[in-house]
């Protein structure tokens, strides 16, 4: 059985009269547990809202992480895109490197070309990204700027030497090619360049160039890259080939058999351009050689690099 509680009250007015209640524990407990529930109601309420503060901030977060990270990634599509024209100059620059191996390898005569010396500050990029998470951002692009900078300076400064050489190289190519440095028949000196005495004549002469005797019919070249600008018979000369070379040379070849170039051909060094004979003013098959700069008869033997290919 329920205990109960008995609850006396006194009325001052009437003294001596008093009333009593009997009260059941029961709604004792009622109210307790309303209290309590209501206490517990707030505190998951209140959990409630502080988790989705919490994860409203989150998601703010996360957007301005997502903004800073549209932001960093177009900036690093910016750096790959300078790279890659950076890369781009790069390639262009092996080009003229590769220009010039070959024309030092034409000046020295080797085909074997070491690479040329080069050098500077170089840059991993792939590297210098995963290295972002240890660094500040301002820091790794400031860097990246700076490296990109001297990369671009450097490589102008290459580029521009670079073709400067290649222009002169090429400069020097041409004037090699132009220059008469081979035998025009292979057979022997039979008369040097200067005083000599005519076997025509008897007299004390200046002979103009080299006659170099050859095996009747043996192809006669061209000891240089040039335009034929003469081609025919002339008093002395009898069958000649004229060649002008460029840069003031120029080339004569007499005495010819036959003749396999006419006026405008061009030719190449070592080109055949006739046949050994013994036309004009001659005693017996051979070639007259000359060589003219700007006009003035020179030693032919002062151009000619192989001493020895003539076989004498």
């Amino acid at each position: 059985m329920a205990k109960k509680y008995t609850v006396m009250i006194f009325d001052p007015e009437k003294y001596g009269k008093s009333k009593t209640i009997f009260i059941s524990k029961r709604p004792f407990w009622v109210v307790g547990f309303i209290i309590l529930f209501l206490l517990a109601s707030t505190g998951i309420s209140s959990y409630i809202a502080y988790d989705f503060y919490k994860e409203n901030r989150r998601q703010q977060a996360a957007i301005g992480n997502d903004s800073n990270n549209a932001v960093f990634n177009t900036q690093f599509a910016t750096y790959i895109q300078q790279l890659d024209e950076l890369n781009n100059k790069m390639n262009k620059l092996d080009e003229l490197e590769y220009k010039v191996r070959e024309l030092v390898s034409y000046q020295d005569g080797s085909r074997v070309v070491q690479q040329v010396a080069v050098g500077g500050k170089e840059v991993d990029i792939l590297r210098e990204y995963f290295a972002f998470s240890d660094r500040r951002e301002q820091e790794f692009f400031d860097s990246l700027n700076e490296t990109l900078d001297v990369m671009r300076i450097e490589i102008n400064k290459r580029e521009v030497s670079l073709a400067k050489l290649v222009d002169f190289l090429e400069e020097q190519r041409l004037i090699m090619l132009s220059t008469p440095t081979i035998w025009p028949v292979r057979g022997w000196v039979s008369s040097k360049f200067g005083f000599r005495t005519s076997p025509f004549s008897g007299r004390r002469v200046f002979h103009e160039g080299l006659d170099i005797a050859a095996r009747y019919g043996l192809p006669v070249r061209s000891t240089a890259k040039g335009i034929v600008v003469y081609a025919g018979e002339k008093a002395g000369y009898g069958n000649v080939v004229t060649i002008d070379h460029g840069y003031g040379y120029m080339t004569r070849y007499g005495h010819n058999s036959t003749l396999t170039v006419k006026v405008g051909d061009k030719v190449e060094k070592g080109d055949t351009i006739a046949k050994v004979g013994s036309t004009g003013r001659s005693t017996g098959p051979h070639v007259h050689y000359e060589v003219l700069v700007n006009g003035i008869p020179v030693n032919p033997q002062k151009f000619i690099i192989d001493e020895n290919e003539t076989g004498l």
